[in-house]
């Protein structure tokens, strides 16, 4: 086990949250929501009928004693949540009857409504779902970040390598959602990775490093360009945290490739918050990471998003199930 899930999980136990698991027809997602009340990291909210849910637990023999059930047909709070979606919806013409069937019908969106009213702390989901499609129900039903236009994501990524980083630690962004992002993007994914660093990590001054292929002017190009200007758009926006760019890899991460080619840089090797051009670039480092450098990559993980919502992918292990609704948890202990 990684030694930063380990500090996660002593994290969460210590104000377990509702977290609502909208899949709970999938064995894994039970499994996870048997691990994290033995281990008493987090309540579990599971959509479904009860006998259907316990009927399947007691199948592999999971101890579900603990987690909540919402069977959304039966739920008590139905119509204020449909009425809720219907007035977010009004501009497509959605009925409160439309919303009320569209919701009983897709636990995904039940699910994030339960969140948008306050009912659960967080969501993780995805393990039946494409990410688009999680993104989309985040985003009609949690609503994003008042200061922030742009759904993201990051990966955290942890190494044995103490001397980079935070410890060795690294938010990454982003890997996962925007395939080429313009200026304003890649400046909303900086404030998003910055906000994964100081709520998950508890990074009290993170130091994010816009990367390039090319260091504070060295070399021209639209990719370049790109950074440039959001550099500026962070400028123009006075940010609360220590940024730069555009710079190299190296440069960001060691000091003595710092101190040749950007020794002004406030950054240049000392960075723990890495923004790549665009996701191309991010996920492929961070698979690299993991699988040549044997570092653990937690993630991808949402971000940019009024209240932690979670996606999975359709391959997620128990293991990185219990991982993301731990880190869900700190998220939303810190909102």
């Amino acid at each position: 086990m990684s030694r930063y899930i380990t500090s996660l999980k002593q994290k969460a136990a210590k104000q377990p949250q509702r977290i609502v698991l909208p899949e709970s027809d999938d064995i894994r997602i039970l499994q996870a929501a048997d691990r994290v009340l033995a281990e008493q990291l987090a309540i579990p909210i599971l959509l479904g009928k009860e006998g259907d849910i316990h009927e399947l637990a007691s199948r592999y023999q999971l101890d579900l004693e603990g987690a909540e059930v919402i069977y959304p047909k039966k739920y008590p709070a139905l119509e204020s949540l449909a009425q809720t979606y219907a007035d977010k919806r009004k501009a497509t013409g959605m009925t409160v009857e439309e919303s009320r069937r569209f919701l009983l019908n897709h636990p995904l969106y039940f699910g994030a409504a339960l969140v948008g009213a306050g009912e659960a702390a967080g969501m993780v989901a995805g393990i039946e779902t494409p990410a688009p499609e999680v993104i989309r129900a985040a985003i009609q039903l949690v609503g994003t970040r008042n200061d922030i236009d742009t759904v993201s994501s990051s990966f955290i990524v942890v190494t044995d390598m103490m001397q980079f980083g935070h410890d060795g630690v690294f938010v990454v962004g982003d890997g996962d959602v925007i395939p080429d992002p313009d200026e304003y993007q890649l400046a909303d994914i900086a404030c998003n990775c910055v906000e994964r660093a100081r709520r998950t990590l508890h990074v009290v001054s993170p130091k994010v490093a816009l990367l390039s292929y090319s260091t504070m002017g060295s070399d021209c190009g639209a990719g370049a360009d790109k950074v440039r200007k959001a550099i500026q758009i962070l400028s123009d926006r006075n940010v609360d945290f220590i940024y730069d760019g555009e710079m190299e890899v190296d440069v960001a991460l060691v000091p003595a490739y710092a101190a040749d080619l950007a020794p002004r840089s406030p950054v240049a090797g000392q960075a723990d918050v890495l923004v790549f051009p665009d996701l191309n670039t991010g996920n492929i480092c961070c698979k690299m990471l993991e699988h040549v450098a044997g570092a653990t990559v937690l993630g991808p993980l949402l971000q940019g998003l009024a209240k932690p919502v979670m996606d999975l992918s359709r391959s997620s292990t128990v293991d990185t199930i219990v991982d993301t609704i731990v880190i869900c948890c700190c998220d939303a202990s810190r909102i």
